[in-house]
């Protein structure tokens, strides 16, 4: 790892890069995300060729998208060999090529065993492969003269103000749980719901989702597009539950309610558009827009409660460990400083006649990776 000093606009600092060894990620979790993203990019692409057929049903096909959700789950109950819900799952699939049980009940079926468990298997590789990289990103962006895109992209989406000294960053090293937290499984949902206003502006804005070839082809789409959410919602959690912060003196900026209030702030336009929808421009039966849009938050709330259950009982603690065992690498020493003391009381060296010693005498200083 080398270390170097940068001059930055809030004083000089080691600029020091992520070290070598600090990656959380798994061989299965690399493994995840690269099957979600090629079985996702393989559904999107049937999904659109069928748009381009006139008598095809394009929303009905709508629910191969969450194919890559069943395959990380199924990919999950192999890796930890619970061969009962495997087997749950081939009699399911035999009961939907018999038609012994409609369809629209063993995509349920599916989506809640399989799909459940790949959603969280898929938010704990992502909560693995960008913690770090976030906690660098925010740590010198109040330090760094020019900032790259991945820089204002995390300033902006955690909020962070610009007059506060984001090297004190820490959070909480004891973390033990003993009981599902229910207030943090609140705040997905919380979340959920406020993402999920995306959705009912689509629902609302478009007629044709209301004359789709079959009445189940609605609560299947919808099912579809909310398995999504706490792929957006959720892998900020673990940056709540070890309750990353920024130090100061008086109150601590809690990285979490950072991106929260980014949340809440594009929620606001959101929701107004959503009646304006409502109220002016709708073609649709209002009746009908505001029951799928219920019917839609219900679903939500039972996929995210779900999701959030598995989460904490089976993946949280594993990580957790894993981000606490190589927190000494990330931070060395408890509070990164800048290299001149910030104590007002402290000795002047601006006096005129004293010697002001030049700071590449620092040199570089390289230690051993190993």
């Amino acid at each position: 790892m080398n270390i170097r000093i940068e001059k930055g606009r809030n004083g000089d600092f080691w600029a020091d890069q992520l070290p070598e060894g600090i990656s959380l990620l798994r061989m299965f979790d690399k493994c995840t995300m690269i099957v979600a993203a090629a079985a996702f990019v393989i559904a999107l692409i049937y999904v659109i060729y069928l748009g381009t057929k006139p008598d095809a049903p394009f929303y009905d096909a709508m629910p191969l998208l969450a194919s890559p959700f069943l395959v990380c789950g199924l990919i999950f109950y192999l890796r930890i060999k619970y061969w009962v819900l495997i087997i749950l799952v081939a009699a399911a699939a035999v009961l939907w090529f018999t038609d012994l049980i409609p369809e629209v009940m063993v995509f349920f079926v599916f989506s809640l065993i399989i799909g459940a468990a790949g959603v969280v298997a898929l938010v704990d590789a992502l909560q693995r492969a960008i913690f770090y990289r976030i906690l660098r990103a925010i740590e010198y962006a109040n330090v760094k003269k020019k900032l790259a895109f991945i820089d204002k992209l995390v300033i902006f989406l955690f909020n962070v103000p610009e007059d506060l000294d984001t090297r004190n960053i820490t959070m909480d090293y004891e973390l033990s749980r003993t009981k599902i937290p229910w207030r943090e499984v609140g705040n997905s949902i919380s979340m959920g719901l406020m993402v999920g206003m995306f959705i009912w502006i689509y629902i609302s804005m478009n007629p044709t989702f209301m004359n789709l070839s079959s009445v189940s082809s609605v609560p299947l789409l919808m099912f579809t597009l909310i398995l999504y959410i706490p792929v957006l919602v959720m892998p900020w959690s673990i940056f709540r539950s070890l309750n990353v912060r920024i130090e100061t003196k008086y109150r601590d900026f809690k990285v979490y309610n950072g991106i929260k209030a980014t949340l809440q702030r594009m929620a606001v336009p959101v929701i107004a558009a959503l009646f304006f929808v409502l109220v002016a421009i709708n073609t649709s039966d209002i009746v009908t827009v505001l029951y799928y849009i219920f019917l839609s938050a219900a679903m939500i709330v039972v996929i995210l409660t779900l999701v959030s259950l598995l989460y904490y009982w089976v993946f949280e603690a594993v990580t957790i460990n894993d981000i606490i065992s190589k927190w000494k690498m990330f931070r060395p020493v408890p509070v990164f400083v800048g290299l001149e003391s910030m104590d007002p009381k402290a000795p002047r060296d601006d006096l005129p006649g004293t010697p002001k010693r030049d700071k590449n005498d620092f040199g570089k200083l390289t230690l051993p990776e190993k």
